[in-house]
C-alpha cells in the first residue's frame, strides 16, 4: 500500500509540474544543432529578486524531468530543501549515442563528450539569464548515471552533486570511482541509489570505503539500497529520498536531533569543571545557517519556526540564559512580530527578574501576534507577573 501511494503522489506531482514547466529550444554552439529543454523555475522567483536559488540539472529529461521537478516542488514547498531551478535534456533520441563509451579506452566517446561539453554550456547559460546559486545537482539514471560520473574525472569538478539512480558504470569508473572522490575538496554529495538486487555498488561502496571517507567532512557519501524496488520504479523512491540528502543541511531543525546532539556535547564535557567552551543550541543554529550559505550558495534568514523549535527545546532544559539570547536574535529576525521579545519575557521571567520579564511583554504587546502567541497571552503574563511582584 506504502509503495502504491507513493506512485500515486508521484503522478500527481508530474500534472502539476507539466502545467508550470517552461518548454524551450535551445541552440547549442558546442552540438552545432538544437536541443528541447524544460525549465522549471522556482514558486516564488519573481518576488524575491534578491535571491539566489541552486540548479538541478537532469538528464533523461524526457522522462525523469516531471518527476525530479515536482519533488523540488513538494520538498521546497514544505522547506527539506531550497526553491530551485530544475532544467531537464531530452534525450529520446540521443541517449545511447550521448552515452557511449570506447571499450578500449574506458573513456567517453567523442559524441558523449560533446554532450558533456553541452550541459556546461546550458548551467553557463542558466547562471547568464537567472539568479542560479554556485550549487549544481545532476540527476541521471543507469547509463548516463555512468556519464555524469566522468565529470569526476576532470581537473576541476564543475558540479557539487550527483544523484544516480541505478548507475551502469563502466569498468573505468568502477576502478576510479572511491579514488576520485577521496581526492575532492570542496564540499561534495554523491548519493546512489539501487535496488535490492544490484550488488554492484555494495562492492564499491564498503566498510572500509565508510570508514576511509569518515574523517573527511566535506564528502557526503551514501549508497542507498532500496527494499522493494526493481529498475523501473526504483527512480520514484531514490529521487526524494536522494534530494533530502543532498540538502539534508538545509532542512528544519528537528527538536530529537537538538536532543541528540546536545547529549552527545554533555558527554563531552562531563566531569569538566570549564565547560565554557560547550557549543550552545543558539550557536549551532547560527552555524547551520553560515554552512547553508558556503555550501548551498542561499543566503536566508533563519526561519520562524527553527526559532521556534530552539526556544521550546532550550525552555525544556530551563536554560533561561540561552532562552533570552534566542528571543533577541529572534526579535533581530523579525522586529515586527512580539515572538522575540516574548520569548525573552519568558527567559526573564525564569532567572526571577520579574521587572526585566514585564518590560519585555509590554514591548510585546505593541508588536504583531505570531506563532499562535495572542496580545492577550502577554497580558495575561503581565498580570501574572505583576501578582507575583507584589507576594
Amino acid at each position: 500500500m506504502k509503495k502504491i501511494i507513493i506512485l500515486g503522489l508521484f503522478l500527481l506531482l508530474v500534472q502539476i509540474v507539466n502545467s508550470q514547466a517552461l518548454y524551450r529550444s535551445f541552440p547549442s554552439d558546442v552540438l552545432g544543432e538544437e536541443r528541447n529543454v524544460k525549465i522549471l523555475k522556482p514558486r516564488n522567483y519573481s518576488e524575491n529578486p534578491e535571491k539566489t536559488y541552486p540548479l538541478v540539472i537532469v538528464l533523461d529529461g524526457d522522462y525523469l524531468f516531471e518527476p525530479v521537478a515536482g519533488t523540488v516542488d513538494y520538498l521546497s514547498y514544505w522547506d527539506q530543501m531550497p526553491e530551485s531551478f530544475v532544467l531537464g535534456i531530452n534525450q529520446r533520441e540521443s541517449r545511447y549515442d550521448e552515452s557511449e563509451i570506447n571499450r578500449e579506452s574506458g573513456f567517453p566517446e567523442q559524441q558523449t563528450l560533446r554532450f558533456m561539453d553541452f550541459v556546461m554550456e546550458l548551467k553557463q547559460t542558466m547562471e547568464d539569464e537567472y539568479r542560479v546559486a554556485p550549487f549544481t545537482v545532476i540527476v541521471a539514471k543507469d547509463i548516463t548515471a555512468n556519464v555524469a560520473s566522468y565529470y569526476l574525472m576532470r581537473k576541476k569538478i564543475p558540479v557539487n552533486a550527483l544523484l544516480q539512480i541505478d548507475p551502469d558504470y563502466s569498468t573505468l569508473i568502477q576502478q576510479n570511482l572511491i579514488n576520485k572522490l577521496s581526492q575532492l575538496e570542496e564540499y561534495n554529495y554523491f548519493y546512489v541509489a539501487t535496488p535490492e538486487s544490484n550488488n554492484t555498488l555494495s562492492e564499491l561502496i564498503t566498510q572500509e570505503t565508510d570508514s576511509l571517507f569518515a574523517t573527511k567532512k566535506n564528502l557526503n557519501l551514501k549508497h542507498d539500497k532500496i527494499e522493494d524496488t526493481n529498475k523501473y520504479n526504483v527512480s520514484a523512491h531514490a529521487i526524494p529520498r536522494g534530494l533530502q540528502f543532498i540538502f539534508q543541511e538545509y532542512s528544519l531543525i528537528e527538536g530529537e536531533k537538538l536532543l541528540e546532539v546536545d547529549l552527545a556535547e554533555e558527554m563531552k564535557y562531563e566531569g569538566k569543571e570549564n565547560k565554557k567552551d560547550m557549543v550552545r543550541v543558539i550557536d549551532r543554529i547560527l552555524e547551520k545557517y553560515k554552512m547553508i550559505k558556503e555550501v548551498y550558495g542561499v543566503d536566508m534568514k533563519l526561519r520562524l519556526v527553527d526559532l521556534v523549535t530552539i526556544a521550546e527545546y532550550v525552555e525544556s532544559k530551563k536554560d533561561w540564559d540561552q532562552l533570552i539570547d534566542i528571543g533577541v536574535l529572534a526579535h533581530k529576525e523579525y522586529p515586527d512580530l512580539l515572538y522575540g521579545r516574548y520569548v525573552e519575557g519568558l527567559g526573564y521571567e525564569g532567572i526571577g527578574r520579574y521587572s526585566r520579564a514585564i518590560k519585555a511583554f509590554n514591548a510585546a504587546y505593541g508588536l504583531q501576534p505570531a506563532v499562535g502567541i495572542t496580545k492577550d497571552d502577554v497580558l495575561d503574563k503581565v498580570e501574572l507577573l505583576q501578582i507575583k511582584e507584589k507576594d
